[in-house]
């Protein structure tokens, strides 16, 4: 270890997209901390946004809200942004606060050991241009890594002898053309639903192969788009596009209640399951009708906004199938029936794997390493969704539970960025050396997320990617609103923490 190169700053940061940039950007805006560097694998800042450039490819959450608070942006030309406006404000943001000079990209982050005696994290990275591996030594150590980028494949016989392209929505390259292919889309989650209305004009023939129904919900207003006038408005007078911030955040977070298990939760379901089966039998072919509804409870899952997804199963050229694939030749796909399917084109909108938390090689106190920990807890889990007890001095952005199936990530980003710098602001400022979280708040706080989650849908009725099959813990989710999420991470209970 000692013969491969070193180096140290105070904070090192892992990942470039949005939760890395906002924790770097608040950094030097509220500790005036510049000694710190970010390692993404990728080649240009962006995260998830960055990865997933596939044809349609948008965000399900108002732009007015899918922005951070204290940079908003009144650039964006429709109420659901595009993936490519989404990707220019945060490239624009980086650049504003000079974030771009602490990245360092192509750099994959191995793992990490905390060092007792330095009290400090040495940081296992290699350089994916040289495959040189070397250490970085931080004193504080911040995993910004988010979940929407690892690429979830599935295991289809025969994959390897297709002729065509075979290619995953977050492996997406521009010089894909499929004008006059036949094209198959395996998948119908949130990407295979955006990237079919995207292509279909211009395939010969789209086959889509489905596993189980989605809940479909029509996009507010069509996604209404912003004039140059509006625009303006929102540039000019900046608190019209804070009211409409509000507006949307408060809409959003009313909407929570449909998750629990109560009279309020089923009535709530049973209403916007209703909504949504009336949009699919409005628009969509009737034969179809079977294979969109689906039989497990509305809210297990992350619904589809959609716009123009359903719709485009009008489309002669489409054809909707429920049939799994059992093997895959040089030019065709072939079915469980025995029916025989040609295609040149293969796109893979399987979802992703939840990697991001490296749990097998992030080592803390006494050599336990995160799965251990985690085990001995009896799931994964974090205090507040950032901390550990064990391992001092190291947090995560976008961490156990802080997703939330009814508003905006962004939101979750920003109060657990705050939480951080309050946390770290002792240690960062040379008044203490260690902090970390106490093993009694971290049990007890894990405990109650997954009690109140126990009352809901997101760990009942359907399996999901949210919830771990070994424990039955979901390490996704947020049960409690937005507000109880904001005030326990800008008031943090100081008791919780222990300095040294």
């Amino acid at each position: 270890m000692e013969k491969q190169k070193r180096i140290y700053s105070d904070v090192a940061i892992i990942g470039a997209g949005l939760s890395g940039i906002d924790m770097a950007c608040q950094l030097q805006r509220q500790l005036r901390v510049s000694d710190y560097v970010i390692y993404d694998r990728a080649q240009e800042l962006g995260g998830a946004w960055a990865a997933n450039k596939y044809p349609g490819c948008s965000v399900d959450i108002p732009g007015a809200l899918y922005s951070l608070s204290w940079f908003p942006n009144p650039e964006f030309t429709s109420l659901f942004p595009s993936q490519k406006e989404i990707l220019s404000y945060i490239q624009r943001v980086a650049r504003a606060n000079h974030v771009n000079e602490h990245v360092r990209f192509q750099t994959e982050w191995k793992g990490a050991r905390w060092v007792e005696a330095s009290g400090t994290w040495l940081v296992h990275l290699c350089d994916l241009n040289t495959k040189e591996e070397f250490f970085h030594e931080a004193k504080v150590l911040i995993s910004a890594v988010g979940g929407y980028t690892n690429p979830k494949l599935p295991d289809l016989s025969g994959l390897d002898s297709f002729e065509g392209p075979v290619v995953h929505t977050a492996k997406w390259r521009d010089e894909y053309d499929l004008r006059g292919l036949n094209v198959a889309v395996v998948g119908n989650g949130c990407s295979g639903s955006q990237v079919v209305p995207a292509v279909i004009n211009d395939v010969n023939r789209l086959t889509q192969f489905i596993q189980s129904p989605q809940y479909y919900v029509p996009m507010p207003m069509g996604n209404y788009r912003f004039g140059k006038a509006l625009r303006v408005c929102f540039s000019c007078i900046p608190l019209t596009l804070l009211l409409i911030r509000w507006l949307v955040f408060w809409i959003l977070d009313t909407s929570l209640g449909q998750f629990y298990n109560n009279s309020k939760g089923d009535r709530l379901r049973v209403k916007r399951a209703l909504c949504s089966r009336k949009y699919i039998e409005e628009n969509a072919p009737e034969r179809y009708w079977p294979l969109l509804t689906p039989g497990y409870d509305l809210g297990c899952r992350r619904r589809i906004l959609d716009n123009d997804y359903i719709r485009s199963l009008r489309n002669p050229r489409m054809k909707l199938v429920k049939d799994s694939i059992t093997q895959v030749d040089s030019k065709s796909v072939i079915t469980g029936s025995g029916e025989k399917y040609p295609v040149d084109f293969i796109i893979l909108a399987t979802g992703f794997e939840f990697s991001q938390w490296k749990a097998d090689s992030v080592i803390g106190r006494g050599g336990k390493t995160l799965k251990q920990h985690w085990e001995d807890h009896g799931g994964i889990g974090a205090y507040k969704t950032v901390a550990m007890n064990e391992f001092p001095n190291m947090f995560y952005l976008l961490g156990p539970n802080s997703g939330s199936g009814h508003t905006s990530v962004l939101f979750a980003i920003e109060c657990s960025v705050n939480l951080v710098i309050r946390i770290a602001r002792p240690v960062l400022q040379r008044q203490a050396s260690i902090v970390e979280v106490c093993k009694g708040a971290e049990i007890a706080w894990c405990d109650t997320i997954q009690t109140a989650l126990s009352k809901t849908v997101l760990t009942g009725s359907c399996s999901n990617q949210y919830t771990d099959p070994k424990t039955g813990w979901n390490f996704f989710s947020y049960p409690f609103s937005s507000l109880n999420f904001w005030i326990g991470t800008r008031f943090p209970t100081m008791k919780h923490w222990e300095y040294r």
